[in-house]
């Protein structure tokens, strides 16, 4: 059995949501944050999850190398839109997509949405930011606490739609009985702490979709707590046998 459940919202600052989710495909999660003027933030995001929805949609199995594929599809798309309208040529987008392959999870990232993994009562950051603090982290010039405050916290080094050729990191991993997938944009990773976040999950029983409704109005509520600065979206997925 698997249960879902997903919501987008603009937060408290931001004047438009430049975030979106696809759930319309079986198996398949899609979630991404969008940037840009003149709307292009929203026409990005939405346009990366459309597109790779729609490539996906008529696979018979999913795999790292489809959804990869994907992510080139939706790459594709945004450069078109913009080179019929040259106002948005600043537009881009980050996208993390997960989907269930037979036992396993498959998923694939670009930018500093994350994907999340709660097994056993811990939870696990299992995508890599693709951050200008992220890169400082791994060379170890910042600690993941100052990594929050940092002025450039919210630079990302690579998109989709920015450039022609697009590096997609994916991988994979066994689904567990009671394996809880967690995809979020920044503005729920950075209004919310990975404590706090693991001690909602681990208090929900995560049995029905109203449990996860309620899991998920517990999420958002620590986000607005926090200030709500960006869009914050998510999407909880959990794995029952």
């Amino acid at each position: 059995m698997i249960l879902t459940y997903g919501e987008s919202e603009k937060g408290l600052v931001r004047k438009v949501n430049e975030d979106a989710i696809n759930l319309s495909v079986n198996n398949l999660y899609l979630l991404a944050d969008g940037m840009g003027g003149y709307d292009g933030g929203q026409i990005a995001s939405s346009l990366a999850v459309q597109s790779a929805g729609r490539f996906l949609g008529s696979v018979p199995a999913f795999s790292e190398q489809l959804l990869k594929e994907s992510f080139y599809a939706a790459n594709r798309a945004i450069l078109n839109e913009k080179k019929d309208n040259p106002e948005l040529r600043s537009m881009g987008t980050t996208m993390v997509a997960a989907a269930e392959a037979g036992d396993k999870l498959v998923w694939a990232h670009v930018g500093d949405s994350r994907l999340y993994r709660f097994q056993q009562g811990k939870l696990e950051q299992v995508t890599v930011d693709h951050s200008f603090v992220m890169e400082l982290v791994n060379e170890g010039k910042l600690s993941r606490a100052e990594m929050r405050v940092h002025p450039r916290k919210n630079e990302i080094t690579r998109a989709v739609g920015i450039e022609d050729e697009l590096k997609v990191d994916t991988g994979s991993f066994a689904l567990e009985n009671g394996t809880f997938i967690l995809l979020c944009t920044d503005g729920v990773s950075g209004m919310v702490e990975d404590r706090d976040l693991e001690s909602l999950i681990a208090s929900s029983p995560r049995k029905t979709k109203e449990d996860l409704k309620e899991l998920g109005r517990l999420i958002m509520e620590k986000v607005y707590e926090a200030g709500a600065r960006d869009n914050a979206s998510f999407i909880l997925i959990q794995f029952w046998n």
